[in-house]
Parts: structure tokens; sequence; C-alpha cells
């Protein structure tokens, strides 16, 4: 066990399989206290069962660290409230959150009223609720660490609009978070995990059709089928960016797979066009949007 975190609280989502798994024991090899939370659902959100979380914290356990189990559903504001409680009557209060919790769930332009909550709430709702309930009192402390992920389908190319629309804002809700806190300890980022998990393999079959359909490349099918690569991969930067050398990092999306480990670009104005001081000059003519569009603006 090393001590970069000790003394610190933890507490990670989906933490019983996959990427939020690998993060749990990372920051539990560090001396953590890790509360290891998990609904224990199917890939699919189908189901309840306690053995994700209780394997995960066994293992942390086993290892000489410290971990406690928590079962509740992270798609609700009661179950982020309960999951808190259950960090601080075990540990204390909370320092760092890691949010992975995830699932395979409908979100195409046929989704449901019902559908296209369920998976607000799971994916970016979660997130928002884990904030409210820890990054105050992490401000009043002076030290803390907000971790949401992501994904690459925050980019729009996963032919799944609510999950775009989701991870969009998710990498949106922690910027403002990181802005929000500069200078008082706390800092927010994100996780754009690539690994093979139980969910990436699941997705195959519909990247395949996709494929097949003309909506992706061959080689991003293949990719999908060979798998992003290891889960050892990724855990290792969710780790630093709870220590204190990353205490000026905030506010940046960090991309984890196979090895590599990028940071994305931030949202910026890249390209402009004037019309002129706005109280004399009238609006732009459509006509000439025509011309300084393509030029000027995509050109």
């Amino acid at each position: 066990m090393a001590e970069r975190l000790k003394g610190k609280v933890a507490l990670v989502t989906g933490a019983g399989n996959g990427v939020g798994k690998s993060c749990a024991l990372a920051l539990a090899a560090q001396g953590a206290s890790v509360v290891v939370n998990d609904l224990g659902t199917s890939e699919f959100a189908v189901g309840e069962s306690r053995s994700a979380a209780d394997a995960t914290t066994k293992e942390i356990r086993a290892a000489g660290g410290r971990a406690e189990p928590s079962y509740d559903s992270v798609a609700s504001s009661d179950g982020v409230a309960n999951l808190v409680r259950i960090a601080e009557e075990a540990f204390g209060p909370v320092d760092i959150v890691v949010g992975c919790a995830g699932a395979i769930l409908p979100g195409d332009l046929s989704a449901s009223d019902e559908d296209y909550h369920r998976f607000i709430d799971l994916f970016l709702s979660q997130k928002f609720w884990l904030a409210r309930a820890t990054v105050p009192g992490m401000a009043e402390r002076g030290w803390g660490r907000f971790i949401a992920a992501t994904s690459e389908g925050a980019r729009g190319t996963v032919s799944n609009p609510v999950f775009a629309a989701a991870m969009g804002g998710v990498i949106s809700l922690v910027k403002a978070i990181a802005n929000d806190h500069r200078g008082r300890g706390v800092t927010a980022n994100c996780l754009a995990p690539g690994a093979t998990t139980r969910l990436s393999q699941v997705v195959v079959p519909q990247m395949e059709q996709a494929y097949r359909e003309g909506r992706i490349t061959k080689e991003m099918f293949e990719a999908a089928k060979a798998g992003p690569g290891p889960l050892t991969h990724v855990s290792p930067i969710v780790a630093w960016l709870c220590t204190d050398a990353a205490a000026d990092v905030t506010g940046r999306v960090f991309n984890a797979k196979g090895g590599k480990v990028s940071v994305w670009s931030d949202y910026e104005e890249v390209r402009s066009i004037y019309r002129g001081d706005p109280s004399t000059s009238p609006p732009w003519a459509l006509e000439e949007l025509d011309q300084l569009v393509p030029s000027e603006l995509l050109g």
C-alpha cells in the first residue's frame, strides 16, 4: 500500500465492475478509504445484486485497505444522499468522488420519455447529485477532488443522441464546478475511459450494424471489435488527479486507453467575422453569409 492518498475518503460509483472497480482499487492502493458503490445490475441495468460491490470491497480489504460497500442506485437523488451518508458514517467527510456508474440503455431518437429520463438520471443527474452532496463540503475544508466519467459519445460519434447529450452535459457541468471553485483547493475533471469491459463488448454488434449501414467507418468498427485495452491503463490518471501533484489541474477532460493518456481541447472560439460597429451597421444579409460562412468561418 502506498500513502499518497492516506487519510482521504473516496467514493466511487459503479465500482463493482470495469472502470469503476479499477479506479476504486487504485485509490485504495494509494491509502484512501473507499466506499464501493454498485447497484449490481446487468449490463442493461436489469436486476440488483450485492455481489459486485461486495467483491470489490473484499479485494480492497484483502490487500490491507479500508473499504465499505454501498448498494444504492445513483440514478436517484435519494440513492446518492444515502451513499454519501454511508461514506460519512464509515470514514468521515468525502474528499474524493469518482462517478463511473453506467449501463447500456436505449438512447436513440425513438426512446420513450421514460427511457430518456432514465438515461439522463443515470449518466448526467448522478454527477449533479454527487457534486451537490459533496463539493460544498470539500470547499469548506479546502481540499477535494471530483472526477466524473464522460465518453467519446459526447462528440456524437456513437449513434446515440441521448448518450451524447448526457456525456456532453457532464463535461459542461464539470467545467462549471471547476470554474466556481478555482483557488479553493477543489478540482473537478472528467475521465473519458477506453477499456475492454463487459459494456464495451456488448455494444460490438451495434457497432457492426452501424458499420454495415455506413454510419461509422471500418476503422471505428475494427477498433470496437478489438476492444480499447486493459482496465489497468485507465485508473492511474484517476489516482494521479486525486493527489496533491494535480492541485492546479481542473476543468479538463482526460482520455485514457491502451497505454495512452490524452487531454481534449477546451471549448473555444476558433474563427470570427466582423460586421462593424453594431450600433451603426445593419445585420448580415443572407447573401453576404452565403459567401462569408463557407469561406471565412468554415474554410
